[in-house]
């Protein structure tokens, strides 16, 4: 099975400790990536991510949102994305959870 993760809230709110009981519970059931697009943007500047890449989650992020938001390097383990592609990638998953 496929989950999809789209987070849209920022890193400080109480959605990173679910996200990451979600991705150690889900991750033996399939594969997971997370989609940050808007404030969610922000993760792509904090170090405990790399705890959802140690767990095989592949880990995308909006451009557009991260050059609005002064954000001009993102950890190594981030692909580089757009909204557009998340739209296009959609059909591919089989479950899709927001975190706004």
């Amino acid at each position: 099975m496929r989950f999809l993760f789209v987070v849209t809230s920022n890193p400080f709110a109480k959605d990173f400790s679910t996200l990451l009981y979600l991705v150690n519970a889900l991750s033996k059931h399939g594969e997971i990536t997370i989609f940050f697009s808007g404030n969610g943007v922000y993760y792509l500047t904090r170090p405990e991510t790399k705890k959802f890449k140690d767990a095989g989650v592949r880990l995308l992020y909006c451009a557009h949102s991260a050059h609005q938001r002064g954000i001009q390097t993102a950890l190594d383990f981030f692909e580089s994305s757009s909204t557009y592609n998340l739209s296009k990638m959609l059909p591919d998953y089989d479950k899709v959870l927001v975190f706004n």
